[in-house]
C-alpha cells in the first residue's frame, strides 16, 4: 500500500466534519487550506466554520489565504501528494489540480450530470426530487463534471430542511471520501465518466432569490420554505413596509377556509404554534419567522391577532 500526504482545502461545516472523520480513519492530512471569517463575510460564504482548532489540536498545517482563490503558489503542492476539497464554493484551476501527483478529488449533490454548480441542495428541494445522490469525482477547471468515483443516493424527505439535508450528505460525504482514498491508496480506484452533453447546470442562488410567490400552490411554497432555511438566507415576504424571514412553513388544511375569498398572502387566522396564510391553493401555516431579527412567529395570541386580514406580498409597500 502506498503512503499518501493529502493537502485538504475547506471552509464550511461539511469541510470540517469530513476532516474529523478522515483523521479517525487515520488518513494523512499534511495541510489544510482555509479563509478567514473577514473573507468568508466579504463572499457571503454559507455555514462558514473556524478550521484552525483542529488543526492545532492535530498539529497539522493551516493556511489561511488573503482572498477566496486557490493558488498553486499558495499550497506547496509538492509536500503533498493529493488534493483534496469539500465545502469549498468556487472552481479550483486546472494548474493547482494538475499540481499534485494524484490530482485532486472534489464532492457534489445532484443526479449527475444534471445539477452541476451552485446551491444544490436548496435546489433539489425547491424542484421537488424525493432523493439527492452524493458523489466523489475527479476534480477538472469545470464544475463538478470530473469522472465520478464513488456515489451514493441520499433520500430527501418531506420532513427534511436545507440543514437536515445538509448534514445528511455531510454525512454520506465522509464516508465516500473515506473509501475513495482507501481505494487510491490501494490502487483500486474505479469510476466512470460523465456525458457532458447532458449537463445541466443550476444557476446561482443569492438572498434576494428568496421572495415568496403566495400564489403559487401550498406545496411549492413549502419546499421552497424549507429549502432555505439555516444555514442558508432564509425565504422572505413582506408585510406592512418590513421584511419577514420566513423559516419553517408547512400546509394547513385543504378543507379550511374553503368559502372565504382567497387572496394569495392574506392571514386568515391565527393559533399558538403560528399563523395561517393563504397561497394559490390551500392555507400555509407559519410557524418560525421573523421581522428585523426579531422573532414575531409564534408569539402570543394577542400579538399575533393584529396581523389578522394583512398580507405578506412581494414587494415593501
Amino acid at each position: 500500500m502506498k503512503k499518501m500526504a493529502i493537502t485538504y482545502v475547506t471552509c464550511s461545516e461539511n469541510g470540517l466534519y469530513g476532516l474529523r472523520y478522515l483523521l479517525r480513519k487515520g488518513h494523512k492530512i499534511s495541510k489544510v487550506v482555509t479563509i478567514s471569517a473577514d473573507v468568508a463575510a466579504k463572499n457571503l460564504v454559507s455555514g462558514y466554520v473556524d478550521i484552525a482548532p483542529i488543526c492545532k489540536a492535530g498539529g497539522i498545517e493551516l493556511v489561511v489565504l488573503e482572498d477566496y482563490v486557490l493558488r498553486a503558489e499558495n499550497l506547496s503542492s509538492h509536500e503533498t501528494d493529493l488534493l483534496v476539497v469539500n465545502g469549498w464554493n468556487r472552481l479550483i484551476s486546472g494548474e493547482v489540480v494538475s499540481s499534485f501527483e494524484y490530482g485532486g478529488l472534489g464532492i457534489h449533490a445532484g443526479h449527475p450530470p444534471i445539477g452541476h454548480g451552485r446551491a444544490p441542495l436548496p435546489w433539489n428541494i425547491i424542484k421537488g426530487f424525493k432523493e439527492i445522490e452524493v458523489y466523489v469525482f475527479r476534480l477538472t477547471e469545470h464544475a463538478d463534471d470530473g469522472d465520478i468515483l464513488a456515489i451514493h443516493a441520499v433520500e430527501i424527505t418531506p420532513h427534511d430542511t436545507a440543514q437536515t439535508l445538509y448534514e445528511k450528505v455531510m454525512y454520506r460525504g465522509a464516508i465516500l471520501f473515506d473509501r475513495v482514498l482507501k481505494d487510491v491508496l490501494n490502487d483500486s480506484v474505479r469510476s466512470f465518466k460523465q456525458c457532458k452533453e447532458d449537463i445541466v447546470v443550476y444557476p446561482k442562488r443569492t438572498s434576494e432569490d428568496g421572495m415568496i410567490d403566495f400564489t403559487l400552490p401550498v406545496e411549492d411554497i413549502f419546499n421552497f420554505v424549507r429549502a432555505q432555511s439555516h444555514p442558508y438566507p432564509g425565504a422572505f415576504s413582506f408585510m406592512d413596509g418590513s421584511r419577514w424571514h420566513i423559516w419553517k412553513a408547512i400546509p394547513f388544511d385543504r378543507y379550511s377556509f374553503e368559502d372565504e375569498p382567497r387572496i394569495p398572502g392574506r392571514v386568515v387566522a391565527v393559533l399558538p404554534s403560528g399563523m395561517v396564510v393563504q397561497t394559490g391553493s390551500s392555507p400555509l401555516w407559519i410557524l418560525d419567522a421573523t421581522c428585523e431579527g426579531q422573532t414575531v412567529v409564534p408569539a402570543d395570541l394577542d400579538t399575533m391577532e393584529r396581523y389578522v386580514g394583512l398580507r405578506l406580498v412581494s414587494e415593501p409597500s
